[in-house]
């Protein structure tokens, strides 16, 4: 496990450390600690992370710059901050989770047992989405997102409007943020339960979902019967 803390004072980060290493022990593969913005944008620039933990405020620079661009990335994103009033906001740019200052070893365990969950287990959803395109980040309202699908390293998100963008994302790490009417329907693809039109079995022991905007997607067996049990009531 490859892991980002940025963090501006050098006591705090240096605790932050000592605790990751005392939870999480062998399973860090490597540990960095930046306390800059510009040192962060540019090392995520040039290195692989499986985990920022970020604080909003550096040196009086605010950290939702960076967010912005960290919650764009492959790796999930926990913030350890004073400023709790920021906490609903961040959530609803994708972080995994939010840790008021001061806290203490069972707070951060409980932080890393929703890294490693693959459940969705928070009560704040997710609102938008940002797309590294080029230098740029673009924001992505989900609201404005019929369904995710697969792509190899990457997730396309199918807009309603009929374009695609592309996140960088695992199904994974994306299914623990999003809100809970977007179901895994598929090992390759999230949709808004909202946006689905009909389902059936397409023989061979398919089976299939056609959206409202007619986009035709797998279903698996076991997702078939849930929706069945739960619209034949």
């Amino acid at each position: 496990m490859r892991i980002l803390i940025i963090e501006d004072e050098k006591p705090i980060a240096d605790y932050i450390v000592r605790l990751c290493r005392s939870i999480l022990g062998d399973k860090i593969q490597s540990i960095r600690t930046l306390h800059t913005l510009e040192q962060a944008k540019a090392y995520l620039i040039e290195s692989q992370i499986d985990l920022c933990l970020l604080d909003l405020n550096l040196n009086g620079e605010n950290g939702f710059e960076l967010l912005k661009s960290a919650v764009s990335g492959p790796f999930h994103t926990i913030i350890i901050s004073a400023h709790t009033e920021q906490a609903i906001e961040a959530f609803h740019h994708g972080v995994l989770d939010f840790i008021p200052k001061p806290f203490d070893e069972e707070r951060l365990r409980i932080a890393f047992e929703r890294y490693f969950d693959r459940r969705k287990n928070r009560d704040i959803a997710t609102r938008y989405f940002s797309a590294r395109i080029g230098n740029q980040h673009k924001i992505i309202l989900i609201d404005d997102i019929d369904y995710f699908k697969s792509a190899g390293n990457y997730v396309e998100a199918h807009l309603k409007n009929g374009k695609t963008e592309l996140l960088n994302k695992t199904m994974d790490r994306l299914g623990q943020i999003l809100p809970p009417r977007f179901k895994r329907i598929h090992r390759s693809c999230f949709v808004d339960l909202s946006q689905v039109y009909s389902y059936r079995h397409a023989g061979g022991g398919k089976y299939k979902i056609i959206t409202r905007s007619g986009d035709s997607l797998p279903l698996s067996r076991q997702t078939y019967k849930e929706l069945h049990d739960l619209l034949n009531v």
